[in-house]
């Protein structure tokens, strides 16, 4: 494979080389100044326009032309070796400066690149190849050094005309587009050209710039391709006439005629690729005009189509087929992304199709062919969120349909995304006969169209859920078990439920004819209006009250009603919506409830004053009856030791043991008594008992209490003090069994219209679950002795930290 890729190349230097000898023994027919030396030489820009279109690998071909030419006219071998080299160093330095610096365009349609190829081409690189050659002769003696300077000129001249009548003709043969349609003009325009510079060459006294006409004529018709055959044709006249002596061309100096020839056909050269150029500027510039015009046009018709468009699946067809109007592509179609998986792409049933009955094929292949992201065209597209353009969809392996695509003659490719934000909802896909460059003009406004239709379809989407979201709504209101109505600013009902209908007792029409306040009890009024002009004002979004309604016929309900303001789309709100719950058998289970707690707390506070007095009674008699018993038993057992002087040991100890007995005993009722009911606090009162009850906590824990109580002794009934003090020991017991602690911390203060007894240790805490146990009665007992008189306990307190009680109760008195 590489030989045979060397072989190749090696036939295509020696093919290359003899072209260039060929031409150049055709360009010695112009040499008068000297055997090797032309004033138009024709390999220049045969070498130049090879090295352009098949590059600069071929300049072997170059060298070796020019030395068989030189070394075969006469010229030495080394002079031959210079004249190759400057000769190829021309063309290569040209292509190398015309291809890498400048951008050069073989095609010449272009302005910038005439005037690159005449002053980079034709002017300064032939400089090389003029100076090296004059130089070459000169050191082997072919010329004199008087005839050097009027050498180089021709030389150079002779190879600036080369490069603007050979390469252009060249050039923009093989690059430059074709004119259609237009063979019969250009054939009369070659026999117009062909005659008249014939005729005037034939005349010496001629205007020979007459030919200028023809000359534009192929410019403005037929562009680059045309002016340089056009030049090219009056070149070989001119020089053919002039080589034989006919024409404006011999009639001075040779040196003078030589300036003439090459200034009028330079001239001609240049101007009519110049103005060939331009003309293809200006028409790329109107065409350009022209598809900006045409894309402009489709983006209004697809605004409008899609703004007309009943349905988002309508705006598609009516985009599918504007945009096959405009590019000319035949085929197009419209993916979906499927509604159940955003990663899968299906066919859909919009199509726009020229007709062709070749297409049926790729028809059929497409709505059997489903597509995940990334795979084929459209999920191409799917996947980037981007446009997509291939331009032989034969060729391509990710395409699927490549095969089906091939049967229908399709080539071409492009799909563009329908956006919806950052969704990809749908892809549409249009394909060519033709394998098409991309535009990027006509991608961006697909990319512009696919936004405009994402829109529609996110018009409809809204669309859809609010048709959904208003009927689910119309259910609600209709069906909702709850009264549901809706008031303006001045609190006139305006559409009412059927619930609320029948709470209320009036109909829809009744309803429409009254406001909240007619219906409203008297007495609720001033706090519902005042929750109503907050809610107007906007200082709050809505509220809740519960309330009492005036029915139809005549009787009170009460109603839990929750009312908010409907959003306005400017300044304050213009609607009000309220639910309605009649909780008229909640209140009335409520005072139900309320009347049967208030019988079970008083029911609850006389046994615990029956109770208290029952301990009452029990601690004096324990203390008065069995106390004076026992008295009068140590009384008889001192008397009974006093006479039994010379009793035994085992008599006396016995009743040593009886006396320590009834001592014991008689602290054990005293004890009992004051657990009982503390004389204490039905003696000294509450201050003392706190006291007491302290010290004694302190006896029997070991834990230190300390106390800190007001001057004076608290101003509260007897009930409220027994109240506070059995909440005490409650929290001391607590405060023993579970907290662990070794300081305790009592306050008791007074205002005018409370007690307050704070009980704060320093032991483990308690835990949140611990306040709400329902099976820590100690706690239940302590909050429901507060409750009975209207008192409030609270604990507070984190694991590790201790806890605080806190007791507050109104005096009282």
């Amino acid at each position: 494979m590489q030989m045979t890729h060397r072989l190749r190349h090696v036939l295509q230097i020696a093919a290359f080389a003899a072209a260039y000898f060929a031409a150049a023994r055709v360009g010695l027919l112009a040499a008068v100044a000297q055997p090797v030396v032309s004033s138009a030489w024709p390999p220049s820009g045969l070498a130049l326009a090879a090295l352009l279109l098949l590059g600069l690998r071929l300049w072997p071909g170059i060298a070796l032309g020019t030395f068989l030419l030189n070394w075969t006219a006469g010229v030495s071998a080394v002079g031959a070796a210079g004249i190759a080299t400057g000769n190829t160093l021309e063309a290569v330095a040209a292509a190398w400066l015309l291809t890498r610096v400048v951008d050069f365009h073989p095609s010449l349609e272009r302005v910038r690149d005439v005037i690159a190829l005449v002053v980079v081409g034709a002017l300064a690189s032939t400089t090389l190849s003029a100076t090296l050659g004059v130089a070459s002769l000169w050191a082997s003696g072919a010329v004199a050094p008087d005839a050097l300077g009027r050498l180089w000129f021709v030389w150079w001249s002779g190879d600036v005309l080369g490069d603007v009548l050979v390469a252009p003709l060249l050039l923009t043969w093989v690059s430059a587009g074709r004119t259609a349609g237009r063979r019969l003009e250009a054939a009369g325009m070659l026999a117009a050209l062909l005659l008249l510079t014939a005729l005037l060459l034939r005349n010496p006294l001629s205007y020979v710039y007459a030919v200028f006409p023809l000359v534009v004529w192929a410019a403005l018709r037929f562009r680059s391709r045309g002016t340089a055959t056009a030049t090219a044709v009056v070149a070989t006249l001119t020089i053919w006439y002039t080589l034989r002596g006919l024409g404006p061309f011999v009639t001075s100096t040779p040196t003078e005629n030589l300036a003439l020839l090459q200034t009028f056909l330079g001239l001609t050269a240049v101007t009519g690729l110049v103005l060939a150029a331009v003309v293809t500027e200006r028409g790329a510039a109107e065409r350009a005009l022209e598809r900006e015009v045409a894309f402009v046009r489709l983006l209004q018709d697809v605004a409008v189509a899609a703004n007309q468009a009943q349905t988002a699946e309508h705006a598609l067809q009516s985009s599918v087929a504007e945009v096959c109007r405009v590019s000319g592509w035949p085929v197009g179609h419209v993916y979906e992304v499927s509604p159940d998986d955003p990663d899968l792409l299906r066919p859909s049933r919009i199509w726009h199709d020229d007709g062709a009955p070749r297409h049926d094929s790729f028809r059929r292949a497409t709505e059997q062919t489903t597509l995940r992201r990334g795979l084929g065209l459209p999920g191409r597209v799917l996947a980037t969120g981007q446009p997509t353009w291939i331009v032989d969809v034969t060729q391509d392996a990710n395409f699927m349909r490549r095969d089906a695509a091939a049967e229908a003659g399709l080539r071409a490719g492009l799909a563009f995304p329908v956006t919806v934000g950052a969704e990809v909802a749908a892809v549409l896909e249009f394909f060519s006969p033709d394998a098409v460059a991309p535009n990027a003009a006509l991608l961006d406004v697909l990319r512009h169209i696919g936004t405009q239709l994402g829109r529609v379809i996110e018009r409809e989407r809204a669309a859809e859920a609010l048709r959904e979201r208003e009927a689910l709504l119309g259910a609600v209101f209709d069906q909702s078990a709850v009264g549901i109505a809706v008031i303006d600013r001045s609190a006139r009902f305006i559409r009412s439920n059927r619930a609320f209908q029948e709470m209320i007792g009036y109909d829809a029409r009744e309803l429409r004819s009254l406001s909240h306040v007619d219906i409203t009890y008297a007495e609720d009024l001033p706090q519902n209006r005042e929750l109503m002009a907050e809610l107007a004002r906007g200082t709050r979004s809505s509220y809740t009250f519960e309330k009492r309604y005036c029915r139809k016929d005549g009787r009170l309900i009460w109603a839990h009603v929750t009312v908010s303001a409907l959003p306005a789309e400017a300044g304050a709100p213009q609607r009000f919506v309220g639910m309605v719950e009649d909780v008229t058998e909640r209140k009335a289970a409520e005072a139900e409830l309320h009347r049967h707690r208030a019988q079970l707390r008083g029911l609850a506070a006389r046994l615990e004053a029956a109770r208290e007095a029952e301990r009452a009674r029990i601690a004096r008699e324990i203390h008065d009856e069995l106390g004076q018993a026992l008295t009068a038993l140590k009384i008889d057992v001192l008397w009974l030791k006093k006479r039994v002087l010379e009793s035994p040991p085992e008599l006396t100890r016995k009743l040593d043991g009886m006396t320590a007995i009834i001592d014991s005993t008689a602290q054990g009722i005293q004890r009992v008594a004051a657990e009982l009911r503390p004389s204490v606090l039905d003696e000294l009162g509450l201050r003392a008992a706190i006291e007491w009850e302290a010290r004694e906590f302190a006896t029997r824990t070991g834990i230190e209490c300390r106390v800190e109580l007001p001057e004076g002794q608290p101003a509260v009934d007897a009930s409220r003090a027994t109240a506070v003090f059995r909440i005490f020991q409650e929290a001391l017991t607590n405060v023993a069994r579970h907290a662990a602690a070794t300081h305790v911390l009592v306050r008791l203060g007074m205002t005018p219209n409370a007690l307050d007894l704070t009980v704060a240790d320093n032991g483990r805490g308690i835990r949140e679950g611990a306040l709400h146990d329902s099976r820590s009665l100690g706690l239940l007992g302590m909050r429901e002795r507060a409750g009975n008189f209207h008192g409030n306990v609270t604990i507070t307190g984190n694991p590790g930290a201790g806890t605080i009680l806190t007791l507050t109760m109104p005096r009282g008195v």
